[in-house]
């Protein structure tokens, strides 16, 4: 094969890749999010609060029956039946162990948060994870292999399948169980859909030998999971003895909003960056340039949708989900402008993991983790809006460790990042600015956020067709040229 058609062999994997990966998350966000608006107008701060006193044991579960199987099978050269067996009974029997300890600990969870309900809702809700370790080996095959339109498909069906079920329960008046059994069922649906998709079929052979060769990079991937499920989580779990579950119900849907806008952008990138640097890892030149067209996408788009969202959150949360959410506007506005730094960050840490170097990227999560929470501990009387301030400025902050870490493995400099990344978060910036003050005397709720969103997106535009005209044009070139193929 030429090499100008390897050039257009992963040319069309990246823009397909990303097109895929960009639609769905598109979708699955806004699905999400459609859904989430009707469980919040009927559901109360204090529902979500509960849920999010027991989120962070599921997630920390997950982490741990997944084990970073996933990117280890991905960074494997060769990858057989056994590989994908051993990977699925380990996941399976480490589940069901995770899902026994938690059931007999539901009454201690319950007592330390003052909260009886939590027993029989910790126990019903940890269903999750266990219900998704029967679908680790095949999700990581479909990941291996590319399938992206296939886990693209699974994941939009388990979601709109589990959040028809969680608001049908919720306008029945089952409060947090209605949220409850949409987290169960959207595993169950996502499990399913990985079994019907992969062609692995687990064998009753238990050969543990592929398990050995592949934990001792996917170690450091299951260390690095839990501490990324524990920055996600981590607040209403280290506050919930300290706040009460209505002032903790306020942050929680602000972060999740900030993690669904974020979502859109970092899966779709992670569903080529580490398979396609992998595969062009030998080819030095090639892979700077294709790692500064994904930086600059990322940053791109990143910096408008949540800086953004930052400008508009009072009347997106007024007309979404009504004024009796307010307090959780200044808490939206944090979470989002750490989001946007975050998103950048994840580009960096795909490299590091495309280069085997597990272990660098553990050590930045796992400190990230430790500092987050030595704020949140050492900080409890501070007040929650400073709080997540603090751990907003961190998440910005943190692009400069992953840059760090990551350029002694890629000729990328400081410039580099000036210009990939920060002359976009300032474009952006000045749009979304721009875009507030034009339409602050504007009385009408619905048209001042419209115009809000209209202005900043021209104002994007222009500045960046005239300060920064590349990325535009490649964009419009990718596109274009993948609808005419189709």
């Amino acid at each position: 094969m030429s090499s100008q058609t390897e050039n257009d062999s992963l040319k069309s994997k990246t823009t397909k890749g990303l097109l895929w990966g960009g639609m769905a998350s598109i979708i699955q966000q806004f699905l999400g999010f459609g859904f989430g608006i009707l469980l919040n107008r009927k559901l109360d701060p204090e529902d979500y609060g509960l849920i999010g006193l027991v989120t962070i044991f599921s997630v920390l579960a997950s982490a741990f029956q997944e084990s970073g199987f996933v990117y280890g099978i991905v960074n494997k050269k060769e990858v057989q039946h056994k590989d994908y067996n051993a990977v699925f009974w380990t996941s399976v029997g480490i589940g069901t162990f995770i899902y026994i300890v938690l059931f007999l600990a539901a009454p201690l969870i319950a007592r330390h948060y003052d909260q009886p309900v939590l027993v029989d809702l910790s126990r019903f809700t940890f269903l999750s994870f266990w219900l998704g370790s029967f679908g680790v080996a095949h999700n990581a095959f479909l990941f291996r292999n590319l399938k992206i339109k296939e886990r693209v498909i699974t994941g939009t069906l388990a979601l709109i399948l589990s959040n028809t079920i969680g608001v049908y329960l919720a306008y029945q008046n089952y409060a947090y169980w209605a949220f409850a059994v949409q987290i169960v069922s959207y595993s169950g649906f996502n499990m399913l859909g990985f079994w019907y998709f992969s062609k692995f079929r687990p064998s009753f052979t238990f050969d543990f030998q592929p398990i050995r060769d592949i934990f001792g990079f996917s170690s450091k991937i299951l260390v690095t999971n839990i501490f990324i499920n524990i920055n996600k989580n981590v607040y209403a779990a280290v506050l919930g003895d300290h706040y009460t579950e209505k002032e903790l119900g306020y942050t929680i849907n602000p972060n999740k909003w900030s993690q669904m806008a974020q979502s859109i952008l970092t899966n779709m990138v992670n569903n080529v960056t580490q398979p396609i640097l992998r595969e062009i890892e030998d080819e030095k030149d090639r892979q700077i340039r294709v790692f500064r067209k994904l930086i600059s996408f990322t940053a791109f788009l990143a910096f408008p949708m949540l800086f953004g969202l930052t400008t508009v959150a009072q009347d997106f949360i007024i007309i979404t989900i009504t004024d009796k959410w307010l307090q959780s506007v200044i808490f939206l506005q944090i979470f989002c402008i750490g989001a946007a730094f975050d998103s950048v960050s994840n580009v960096f840490s795909s490299l590091i993991i495309s280069k085997g170097k597990s272990q660098i990227y553990m050590r930045n999560i796992v400190i990230f983790g430790l500092l987050q929470i030595a704020i949140l501990v050492f900080g409890k009387s501070l007040g929650l809006e400073t709080l997540i301030t603090l751990t907003a400025g961190l998440n910005a902050l943190w692009i400069f460790v992953w840059y760090a870490s990551a350029k002694p493995y890629m000729t990328y400099s400081f410039s580099y990042l000036m210009r990939d990344v920060f002359s976009y978060a300032i474009l952006a910036g000045v749009s979304c600015l721009a875009a507030h003050y034009a339409t602050t005397s504007i009385a009408n709720l619905y048209l001042r956020f419209a115009s809000t969103i209209a202005i900043a997106v021209c104002a994007y535009i222009i500045v960046n067709r005239i300060f920064k005209p590349s990325i535009l044009l490649e964009l419009f070139h990718y596109f274009t040229t993948v609808i005419r193929k189709k």
